[in-house]
Order: C-alpha cells, then sequence, then structure tokens
C-alpha cells in the first residue's frame, strides 16, 4: 500500500512540475517564427514619435479588432485589420479566459494580410470579428494621419470568450509583481 502511495505522489509532483508556466506559447508555426524574433516592448506611441528608426523593427502588438475590410483580387484576398491596440504581459493566466489585456492602449492601428484562395470572403468573415483580440507580427510600413500601417507577418486571433479586458490599475498592480 505504501508503494502505490508513493508513486501517486510521485505523479502528482511530476504533474505539477510539467503544467504551464504561465509564459504565452505561440500557436502555428508561423507565429512561433515571428514570435522569436519579434520586439515586445515598442509601442505604436513609439512608431509614431520615431517611425525612420524602427520602421524595419519586426514587433509585435496585441489589441481588439475594430473593424475588417476585405478586397478580392484574381488570386488572393486582401484583408485590412483596423485594430484598437492594448498593453499585453505575453502571459498565459489560465482558466476560462487565460489572456489579459488592459483597457488603454496607444490608439488604432491597421495590420494587412493577404490569404490565398480557394478560400473565400465568407469562410474569413466566419474566423475572425470585429470584438476579437488579434496579436499582431510585423514591421510598420506607413502611417497616415497618425494611425501606422503593419506589414504582417503572422497573427493569431483569440476569441472574445478566451480574454479579458483588465482595468489598468489591476494590469500594472499584476505586472509589477512578476
Amino acid at each position: 500500500m505504501m508503494k502505490y502511495m508513493i508513486f501517486a505522489g510521485l505523479l502528482i509532483l511530476t504533474g505539477c512540475a510539467t503544467m504551464e508556466d504561465g509564459v504565452y506559447r505561440p500557436k502555428s508555426s508561423k507565429e512561433k517564427a515571428a514570435f522569436s524574433k519579434a520586439v515586445k516592448d515598442v509601442s505604436p506611441a513609439d512608431v509614431r514619435q520615431n517611425f525612420r528608426a524602427l520602421e524595419s523593427t519586426e514587433m509585435a502588438w496585441a489589441g481588439v479588432i475594430k473593424d475588417i475590410q476585405f478586397k478580392e483580387t484574381e488570386r488572393t484576398i486582401q484583408v485590412a485589420f483596423q485594430i484598437d491596440h492594448r498593453s499585453f504581459d505575453w502571459t498565459d493566466h489560465g482558466g476560462d479566459k487565460p489572456y489579459r489585456l488592459s483597457s488603454t492602449g496607444d490608439g488604432v492601428f491597421v495590420a494587412g494580410w493577404i490569404v490565398r484562395k480557394p478560400t473565400t470572403i465568407g469562410k474569413l468573415k466566419t474566423e475572425a470579428k470585429a470584438g476579437y483580440m488579434m496579436l499582431v507580427y510585423g514591421k510598420p510600413y506607413q502611417m497616415k494621419e497618425g494611425v501606422i500601417q503593419v506589414s504582417t507577418s503572422a497573427l493569431r486571433l483569440i476569441k472574445t470568450n478566451d480574454y479579458e479586458v483588465m482595468d489598468v490599475a489591476v494590469e500594472e498592480d499584476e505586472l509589477s509583481e512578476e
């Protein structure tokens, strides 16, 4: 009996040791490659202040989709996501809503994405919706009237039921503890 209790205890300890450590983990291979080289502490405000110095910087931003525009060409569908930037702590907090965004950010930016056919606009509309959280990896390529347009190398959609928006004061307290 004692052997079984020790074995069960070891299994429990092993399980605890292999649980998620809270670090954000990219989902696709494309996102993993972009995540590994992206700068995560450059904000849209930084880019607005010094666009030329940062235009070749691969960065990662988070936000909430405000609007999506589609343009169909012969071979592709061009997608423009209008995103309300939010601060993101790059942490998987676990639970029902593992991702947390701040309630404020650095304004709106636009992320461009090209999808090859036979994908249809109808299918894309079922996968990406206003209100979803989006992680964008890419380089700023243009700025019009203060709105930065990002040439996107990878992106990740996170549905509304998988993230929550936190009060700024709460998030700042959490970030300072880590």
